[in-house]
């Protein structure tokens, strides 16, 4: 692969996410790609989540378990992984719902395509997070599922959300 600049490499990655995102019959995924800058990436995807028009953070009725307050509640609920680890999320969150494992409109190929491209797009120093091993999680919405992928490398941050409802 030729070596690109981080604008390049962030209009690759932008057009590379556009069909992943919206709802299905099965939930909804949005994504979030950005040049890393001086800002924390965290304080960014923090405000993704915030500002998502599908995710409702606030309850009304006093704290809730899964509200995040801020981007440091959200580090907390997330663990680094290794890239396989979340190449394979990505992967199953792109081609299956969270909920009843339905099937989305990317299938398993074209999801596992798809991400193996991000992930040369982002390199192999690239660092991974994730609030979820699908099973089980650290909540970051009021759905009963999500699932939250962050990946930063090259000097493009990427941030994938899916959520679901029982």
């Amino acid at each position: 692969m030729t070596r690109l600049d981080t604008s390049e490499r962030l209009v690759r990655v932008r057009r590379l996410m556009m069909d992943l995102v919206g709802p299905d019959d099965g939930g909804t995924l949005l994504t979030l790609v950005e040049v890393l800058d001086d800002v924390d990436f965290f304080e960014r995807v923090f405000g993704f989540i915030q500002e998502c028009p599908v995710v409702d953070l606030v309850s009304g009725s006093g704290h809730q378990e899964w509200e995040l307050r801020d981007a440091e509640q959200l580090r907390q609920r997330v663990r680094e992984v290794d890239r396989d680890t979340a190449l394979g999320m990505l992967v199953r969150i792109a081609s299956t719902t969270l909920a009843y494992g339905g099937k989305r409109h990317w299938s398993s190929d074209v999801a596992q395509e798809t991400v193996g491209r991000l992930a040369q797009l982002l390199g192999a120093e690239a660092r991974w997070w994730t609030n979820s091993d699908l099973r089980s999680g650290n909540p970051v919405t009021r759905y009963t599922f999500d699932a939250l992928v962050i990946g930063r490398g090259g000097g493009v941050g990427v941030a994938v959300l899916a959520v679901d409802e029982d």
